[in-house]
């Protein structure tokens, strides 16, 4: 048997072994266990005494020496209904806790590509329970540094029914071009316009969904930063809101 199996119940992977070790010798010694859980006797020691604070090993003095039996599995089920009990009865504690700290705004930075695909994902989650999305993009330095990822934004456009995606881009050559990709997605729902080369962009792609600003900077080193806080994604809706009346569809 995988003792990965203990593990997702919740055994930490040398708990686990030892486990496994005892349900397949029954009865053993010390140094039958650890052989067969391939951990030093020491660590065995520690481990084997953990497991019986949680009630999963029993010891039994023979003569001088001591032996071992696992105790059947279901003890498992009892630790988990356990779990779940402190769990429920922790939780208005952990709530206030947490609620104490939702007026201050949470901010956390990202390096590299992988920061970018974690928020996208994220981002293709919050679409899916009907939440408005709002791009501020300049697409042409997005396409230069992760080219699939607006590949997969066309897979997860085609993939999630009328998501709600209003997308501002910077309306230079590379803008309009992304314009004329994307027409076939148009609907109520989603909606694109361009700004003005006037003024000039920076190689940016920002996201607002949900309470988040997120602001993905694409010149050299690529890095994530993420503003969680309802004052703040409120104040800069209303920004994308006054850009997207400047905004125009391409000709």
């Amino acid at each position: 048997m995988d003792n990965s199996l203990l593990q997702q119940l919740g055994l930490h992977e040398k708990s686990a072994r030892v486990f496994q070790a005892a349900l397949e010798l029954g009865e053993a010694t010390m140094t039958e266990i650890a052989k067969k859980a391939g951990l030093k006797r020491p660590t065995t020691y520690l481990v084997v005494d953990d497991l019986e604070s949680m009630g999963l090993i029993s010891r039994i003095l023979k003569g001088k020496r001591f032996y071992y039996s696992p105790v059947h599995p279901r003890r498992l089920q009892d630790i988990a209904r356990l779990r779940e009990r402190r769990i429920a009865e922790s939780l208005p504690e952990l709530v206030a806790l947490y609620n104490a700290s939702t007026n201050k705004p949470k901010i956390q930075a990202f390096e590299g590509l992988e920061g970018m695909r974690l928020l996208y994902n994220e981002l293709y989650q919050s679409l899916n329970n009907k939440e408005e999305a709002l791009f501020f993009t300049r697409i042409g330095a997005l396409r230069e540094v992760l080219p699939q990822a607006l590949t997969e934004y066309k897979q997860m456009l085609g993939q999630l029914k009328n998501p709600k995606i209003r997308e501002l881009n910077y309306g230079d050559d590379a803008g309009k071009q992304w314009y004329h990709e994307m027409r076939r997605f148009y609907n109520k729902n989603f909606q694109m316009r361009l700004l003005p080369t006037t003024h000039e962009f920076g190689n940016c792609d920002n996201l607002i969904f949900g309470n988040k600003l997120v602001i993905f900077s694409l010149k050299n080193d690529v890095f994530v930063i993420v503003i969680e806080s309802p004052e703040i994604a409120k104040t800069f809706r209303a920004l994308f809101d006054w850009a997207w009346k400047m905004g125009k569809e391409a000709s």
